[in-house]
């Protein structure tokens, strides 16, 4: 199972949030997992490779990931999502939270906070997206993904700041695997990355101090097309690891904040005319 939670908090008193605080958002996460789950805590921090779950940072209640404004007042409402791709860890999370929400006060950047509500944003079963989309694949030709938060993927030790299609398939392929998704043969994959290219964009890049170093990044939108002589069925591959994109994110560090997206195919017709 897939599920996306939002967590909205309230402040208890005024202070202030740094603008790299994603690592304190994963470091509030696995204290408050510990509490109910200790040994589920520890396989997740030991588990190398693809995480089967995803944080966000710190959000303004009512908009997007990415929107904050650093200083607090008492009272100020906000929220982060967690992403999770496994059904043990959605019971154990929500589980988790809602103890949480009754024990007492949490904090981020030493600014106490009250656990409001734990909101179901969406949730799909892995099956169904591929039984949903095997059936209506669509003569789609357009998709735009939109980098809400500063989002990075790294080769041999650097940052690549343009989200080409290898690199944002490889990510979401890797991710849908961790998920349970069917495998994909090289081939096919291939195909895919071979059959996307970007047609418009508007990207800025940016910077996190993580303490010991810096990461590059970007954030902003890409509009993609698909080549039309791309096949149904490849058409409906591509859109099942397209659809799993709030769940897991995209690219470098998507458990402490970064590579928060968000993925609209476009119809047709609409593809010269949303570029907002």
């Amino acid at each position: 199972m897939l599920a996306l939670f939002e967590i909205e908090l309230e402040t208890l008193n005024k202070g202030e949030i740094p603008p790299t605080h994603g690592h304190m958002v994963h470091g509030l996460f696995f204290k408050i997992l510990k509490q109910t789950e200790p040994e589920l805590c520890q396989s997740l921090h030991d588990m190398n490779g693809t995480m089967p779950y995803t944080l966000s940072t710190l959000y303004k209640h009512g908009t997007r990931p990415g929107v904050l404004t650093n200083e607090i007042e008492k009272g100020k409402r906000m929220c982060f999502r967690v992403g999770l791709c496994n059904d043990n860890l959605v019971s154990s999370v929500s589980m988790a939270m809602n103890k949480a929400m009754i024990t007492g006060p949490v904090a981020i950047a030493g600014v106490p906070m009250k656990i409001m509500a734990i909101r179901l944003l969406q949730t799909e079963d892995i099956e169904d997206i591929e039984q949903g989309n095997s059936l209506n694949a669509g003569n789609w030709r357009v998709f735009r993904i939109d980098f809400q938060t500063l989002t990075s993927f790294r080769s041999e030790g650097r940052s690549l700041l343009f989200p080409e299609s290898r690199l944002f398939i490889s990510s979401l392929y890797r991710s849908w695997e961790a998920a349970g998704g069917k495998v994909i043969q090289k081939e096919t994959l291939r195909n895919l990355v071979e059959s996307i290219y970007a047609v418009r964009y508007d990207m800025h890049t940016g910077i996190l101090d993580m303490g010991n170093y810096f990461i590059s990044g970007f954030t902003g939108y890409c509009m993609y097309e698909i080549d039309k002589s791309l096949n149904q069925e490849d058409r409906a591959l591509l859109k099942n690891i397209l659809k799993i994109v709030p769940y897991v994110g995209i690219g470098y560090k998507t458990t402490m904040g970064m590579g928060q997206t968000a993925c609209t195919i476009i119809p047709e017709k609409d593809s010269n005319t949303n570029t907002e």
